[in-house]
């Protein structure tokens, strides 16, 4: 019950983050993209899973 207040809001980042991603993407090159899904998207939800293990 408790994760559902942690996995809503990441899900939602992830979805806006991935389209974020894929628009720089299309306006630059792939590989712009993705670099900025690798630090946009892995680096919070590493923080994230690194606050919640002890």
């Amino acid at each position: 019950m408790g994760a559902g207040i942690l996995i809503v809001p990441l899900t939602v980042y992830l979805v806006l983050m991935a389209l974020l991603c894929v628009k720089v993407g299309d306006r630059t090159s792939w590989k712009v993209g993705w670099l900025m899904a690798a630090a946009g998207v892995f680096l919070p939800i590493g923080v994230a899973i690194a606050a919640i293990v002890p």
